[in-house]
């Protein structure tokens, strides 16, 4: 016999609303489905996330943060229930585990109104509700399942990096010469950037994702900040915070090799950052909608530029149809450089961020008539030409040599995983 919360559960799947996705803009309550299921258009929509232990290890600390308050940490939602007016279903039930991946990204999009159950559209990304989809399924799983799906035991994972101006370590309030093609001296003023997709490689060349900590300050789905500036001094316009590292979850495994996005993902990069989770919900690292967020923001002072120089590195041409009204669905140039780190230590070694190798063959006294102090990403921009090639992207049609902006550090940092101090508001 159905709980009165179950017969909500499944009239929200019947009700008729705008979607994220287009294919459910035509569902309707009378479009003849059975009573209990929902529209053809949610039950059959596919989770485009992979089903993995990363994803579900994201998948779980979403849970933890957004329903394991009422369902409770084993699903079952008891303790909620022995008060509550409006029961809340057992997730581990066979009535949950019969619903399709659809139905379910349907429920957790828009909630359930007559229950208090919200909806999450607007909290979380749409890869974010498929990671928690594959995690209500992954409750109803037999141990013999989950231990299937694991693949054996979970390591924890610091890949802390270093950031450093040639020989010397970087500091806020430090001078450092001999920078760039004109041997400039440089005051740095801020240095942070985003890092995505963190694969951890085997010997046979496999890639595992990194299921980061989700720590409600750095880190947020598959994204991490790294902050090095810390707003003292020259660096007054940043942040006290701090983060060196970045922190997740992989099977237990020898790994070779670490390979990472610089950047935010497309899906993420277009968006309200008032609304948006922290590290994403700094305006500092923002532009506009249609150019997104700048990936990396690394300013200075030097010999010929006293008022300051910059390396805002983002997409452009995200306009579509060359207007400002319409969000784009795609960026003539992403600008998302994918960096590889071979013969990698991730119990010991580091990864090393030399300013000094990124502005090599740079120009930092004299900027290209025209064009804002530094590099601003535009591909027509000669100042960009050096730093593209060295962070290891295409510039104006020509590739990339290999970047040298990151490198490794063989050691071990047993004693401290490297700095991760104040909270991201």
């Amino acid at each position: 016999m159905q709980t009165r919360s179950f017969k909500l559960f499944a009239l929200a799947l019947l009700v008729s609303s705008l979607s994220v996705f287009s294919q459910l803009s035509g569902a309707s309550a009378h479009d003849g489905h059975k009573k209990g299921h929902a529209p053809a258009t949610a039950k059959n929509l596919r989770n485009p996330v992979e089903h993995n232990t990363a994803n579900i290890e994201n998948g779980k600390a979403l849970y933890d943060a957004n329903c394991a308050s009422c369902h409770a940490a084993d699903g079952k939602g008891e303790k909620y229930n022995k008060t509550a007016k409006i029961k809340v279903p057992d997730l581990k039930s066979h009535y949950v585990m019969k619903l399709t991946d659809g139905e379910i990204f349907y429920v957790l999009t828009h909630g359930i109104k007559t229950s208090g159950m919200p909806g999450y559209k607007l909290k979380t990304s749409d890869r974010e509700r498929w990671q928690l989809v594959h995690y209500v399924k992954h409750l109803g799983m037999s141990e013999e399942d989950h231990s299937a799906m694991a693949g054996g035991a979970m390591q924890e994972v610091a890949l802390r990096f270093k950031p450093v101006v040639g020989d010397k370590p970087f500091t806020c309030g430090q001078s450092y010469e001999n920078i760039g093609s004109t041997n400039s001296k440089i005051t740095p003023t801020d240095f942070r950037f985003y890092v995505h997709n963190v694969r951890l490689v085997d010997a046979a060349g496999k890639e595992t994702p990194l299921a980061l900590e989700q720590d409600g300050k750095w880190q947020v789905d598959n994204l991490a900040l790294l902050d090095f500036e810390n707003g003292s001094g020259p660096c007054a316009n940043g942040t006290a915070d701090t983060n060196e590292v970045v922190k997740g979850k992989a099977p237990a495994g020898k790994y070779v090799g670490v390979k990472f996005a610089v950047g935010v993902p497309f899906e993420r990069n277009h968006a309200d950052p008032a609304k948006a989770p922290s590290p994403l919900n700094l305006t500092q690292l923002f532009w506009v909608w249609n150019s997104g967020y700048k990936f990396a923001r690394i300013e200075m002072q030097t010999t010929g530029l006293p008022n300051g120089w910059m390396l805002h590195l983002g997409s452009t041409g995200c306009q579509p149809g060359g207007t400002m009204q319409t969000i784009p669905t795609k960026c003539e140039f992403g600008n998302r450089a994918e960096i590889t780190l071979n013969n990698f230590n991730i119990k010991g070694d580091v990864v090393v961020t030399d300013l000094k190798k990124l502005l090599d063959g740079a120009n930092m006294d004299v900027n290209q008539p025209k064009t804002a102090r530094g590099c601003m990403s535009a591909q027509n921009d000669a100042d960009c030409a050096a730093l593209f090639a060295n962070i290891g992207l295409p510039f104006a049609g020509k590739e990339s040599p290999g970047q040298k902006f990151f490198s490794t550090e063989k050691g071990s940092h047993t004693a401290s995983l490297g700095k991760s101090q104040g909270v991201r508001n």
